[in-house]
């Protein structure tokens, strides 16, 4: 592929600047091969493990030594040298940051980087810096990014099309307000490498990208024809083209499919895979599980068997929550004698009876043998997050879960055939197949994010065929 000729002299010449990467156009791929083909050690940063993970096994299929350079996100690597040089940073220790603690993160290793107090400690280690994902920088990283630029040649690279996340209190950088005047635009990448074979999607996927970008709308009704798009009108026609879009491809290991649901509800992408067939994915803050770990923890008897029963019933399907609930309280009550007793009754009975935790994990593993499962990632998330508190876990039922979700956020996750998940959860990730909802008041980056992740084939579900983001 090599490393387009702008870019490669803005390196040669050690000049600072941006670089535009639309979805798809080997973003990743420059990166590293900018990174094998210098003499000197580069400082790389990301925002997520994934994308750490994605640039670590890139580097390491071209060879490229571990001593060649340093990759971390930008969040571990401020908290390591505030927390590394206290009385400078201004960081009071902190183990673990949490929510808004991490602007105070990003303050600290900001005032570090322009305190000078660290020029020659950076300058000896990094002969530069890139960054990716520049998009998703909140301004108080663009100041630690900044900061470096004072020090070395930084090379950012990112997309505006792609700024889907939102981290709350902490504003995130106006491409070009922010990142441009600072990092002056060095070149836009021009080859769709995930379409290569694709010739019909990579054309109209440009098109898309021009007409977001401009605000006009997006014509459904000239679309090629590895995309089928479904029209619907109401709640009936809504129904078939669900069942249609999303049943219209046999899933494996090399035909994978990605249903794109809901940016902002759990509850209702999970309900999504129920209908589908398909494994929804978490969130590593899942909600439904810190909910579901406190709720187990500060409960006993039947409320604690009524919280995992009803939790197993939003996560299997098979779970007969009412039904097994009024068993359970007639046996326990001794109004009703069964001559044999099933597994999980065994279980819940111990569920109301003991304080233990123990129970339960016994109980989600009976139902786990007998129901369907479509929210894996958080049956197998409470698993764990059990056995670490029965294991001698110093905190409570919350902060194993919490510890796991940390463990699982480092290790990867690796998903299944065919996936309910959301543009968040699903940006940077590439499927042979996917099935993309367009409804409501989608903002336009959500949109590209979505109709970018389908490298052969894809279904849109619609009500309006002159569809325009926000």
């Amino acid at each position: 592929m090599g490393v387009p000729e702008r870019i490669a002299k803005a390196v040669a010449e050690g000049v600072s600047g941006s670089v535009v990467a639309p979805a798809g156009y080997g973003k990743t791929e420059t990166i590293a091969d900018i990174v094998a083909g210098s003499t000197g050690r580069f400082l790389l940063l990301t925002h997520t493990l994934v994308g750490v993970d994605a640039l670590k096994a890139r580097l390491k299929k071209k060879g490229v030594r571990l001593d060649r350079f340093l990759l971390d996100t930008i969040a571990a690597w401020s908290l390591r040298y505030a927390s590394s040089f206290p009385k400078t940073s201004g960081l009071a220790p902190i183990a673990t940051p949490q929510g808004t603690e991490w602007e105070v993160v990003y303050k600290a290793a900001g005032k570090l980087v322009t305190s000078r107090a660290l020029d020659t400690v950076i300058t000896s280690s990094y002969a530069g810096v890139l960054v990716d994902e520049y998009q998703d920088c909140t301004k108080a990283q663009h100041e630690i990014i900044k900061g470096l630029a004072r020090l070395l040649p930084v090379y950012v690279f990112g997309d505006p099309l792609q700024g889907i996340f939102d981290f709350g209190s902490e504003t995130i950088v106006n491409w070009g307000a922010d990142v441009t005047p600072v990092f002056p635009l060095i070149d836009e990448l021009q080859t769709p490498w995930r379409w290569k074979t694709n010739d019909g999607l990579s054309q109209w996927l440009v098109g898309l990208r021009q007409s977001l970008a401009s605000g006009a709308a997006i014509d459904l009704t000239r679309v090629p024809a590895c995309i089928r798009v479904h029209h619907v009108t109401d709640a009936e026609t809504a129904q078939k083209a669900e069942r249609t879009a999303c049943g219209a491809y046999t899933s494996s290991d090399t035909n994978r499919v990605a249903i794109i649901g809901a940016k902002g509800s759990e509850e209702q992408r999970a309900a999504l895979a129920k209908r589908t067939y398909a494994q929804n994915v978490e969130a590593i803050s899942c909600k439904s599980l810190f909910k579901a770990c406190a709720d187990i923890e500060g409960s006993s008897g039947p409320a604690r068997l009524a919280h995992v029963i009803q939790l197993l019933h939003r996560c299997m399907v098979g779970v007969r929550p009412t039904a097994f609930l009024r068993r359970m309280g007639e046996i326990h009550s001794g109004s009703k004698k069964p001559k044999a007793l099933k597994p999980s009754e065994m279980a819940a009975l111990r569920c109301m009876a003991e304080e233990t935790l123990e129970p339960v994990l016994l109980l989600i593993e009976e139902f786990r043998r007998d129901c369907r499962p479509f929210r894996n990632e958080l049956l197998f998330a409470l698993r764990e997050s059990l056995k670490l508190q029965l294991q001698g876990h110093p905190g409570t039922l919350v902060d194993a879960a919490r510890d796991v979700q940390e463990r699982r956020r480092h290790a990867g996750r690796r998903h299944g055939h065919k996936i309910v998940t959301s543009t968040l959860l699903v940006k940077g990730l590439e499927y042979e197949n996917s099935v993309v909802f367009l409804a409501g008041s989608m903002k336009k980056e959500d949109v590209y994010v979505a109709l970018t992740r389908a490298s052969q084939r894809m279904q849109i579900v619609t009500d309006n065929l002159t569809f325009k983001a926000v």
